[in-house]
């Protein structure tokens, strides 16, 4: 049986929803009560230990997303797309240098 093999995709349902949990947090920071009140946690402001907690928890899931796509052959996806960006390039810079080729031709006569 012949199966297609798809390159995998960085901003899958899965990965979206491990990288939402730290923003959902940071994002609920001003109706949570526990956070909000005067008080010092490990005498800190509770306001600052939490969205300290919430950007270790945007490098973790970070992590997780990268380590996933990884895992799935992003290596291969990612090589795949820098090779046709350097083509690309290329092929613009090629342009570039013939319209400036041709435009000091037309300054110097």
């Amino acid at each position: 049986m012949n199966t297609l093999v798809r390159p995998p995709v960085l901003a899958s349902p899965t990965r979206l929803a491990i990288t939402a949990i730290p923003i959902v947090g940071f994002l609920a920071t001003p109706l949570l009560p526990f956070v909000n009140q005067p008080r010092l946690w490990l005498g800190v402001p509770s306001v600052l230990v939490w969205t300290a907690l919430c950007v270790i928890g945007t490098v973790v899931a970070l992590q997780v997303v990268e380590a996933s796509y990884l895992r799935d052959g992003g290596v291969a996806a990612d090589a795949a797309e820098l090779a046709g960006a350097e083509l690309a390039g290329a092929e613009l810079a090629a342009e570039h240098a013939a319209e400036r080729a041709a435009a000091d031709e037309g300054v110097v006569r």
